[in-house]
């Protein structure tokens, strides 16, 4: 099945209009592909190629960057998730993926392209999310190597208190986190009303 129809059938009902994903289905038709492959290497692969034949804009970028996670997410069988997501009492604030353990706790995964632009962005949201949600699980992914090292520095120096955890796409220590998030169940919270807004994608 191509990636497009598959998100189709994931509930993505706007995945035919996105040009992210026609770009990734350009270079990777099928999802399942070389499914041996390092969740890594996955991501890094593709978006190189997409860089280096189509020159995207930093906007295209950041929804390209969106994409290959949540191809990840459904070759690990990390599902379902929510994208793009307004949580309850969490005001002004579009979380780009939360993920709801068997016991309700969300896992909140920020993604950016640059990691050392915008983390005093996504600390401001971690803080925000942890007001609420005492118990959640904040992630930070960045395209970027460069960008671990500098935010563990931060962490290091206490000026960063609410992003738990940082990764980049570029080591192997993004695979180890794939592996832990793909040994877990999650679910959707229905029966609380956590999510305000937020398009959820799985089963």
């Amino acid at each position: 099945m191509k990636i497009t129809e598959f998100f189709l059938s994931k509930g993505k009902v706007n995945a035919s209009k996105s040009k992210a994903l026609k770009l990734i289905e350009k270079v990777c038709p099928n999802l399942n592909s070389n499914p041996h492959v390092r969740s890594s290497m996955f991501i890094n692969n593709i978006f190189e190629k997409i860089e280096k034949k189509f020159r995207p804009s930093n906007a295209l970028r950041g929804s390209i960057f969106e994409y290959l996670m949540m191809c990840v997410f459904f070759r690990n069988d990390i599902n379902p998730f929510f994208y793009q997501v307004n949580l309850s009492f969490v005001f002004n604030v579009t979380f780009d993926f939360v993920l709801f353990d068997t016991n309700k706790k969300p896992i909140i995964i920020s993604l950016k392209t640059s990691g050392k632009d915008a983390y005093k962005q996504v600390e401001l949201e971690c803080f925000a999310a942890k007001q609420v949600h005492k118990n959640c699980r904040t992630i930070y992914i960045t395209y970027e190597d460069d960008a671990v090292r500098f935010i563990e520095r931060k962490k290091d120096l206490s000026e960063i208190h609410n992003i738990d955890e940082i990764y980049s796409t570029q080591d192997k220590d993004f695979d180890k986190l794939i592996k832990d998030l793909s040994s877990r169940d999650y679910i959707d919270p229905q029966k609380i009303n956590y999510v305000r807004t937020g398009m959820f994608l799985g089963d």
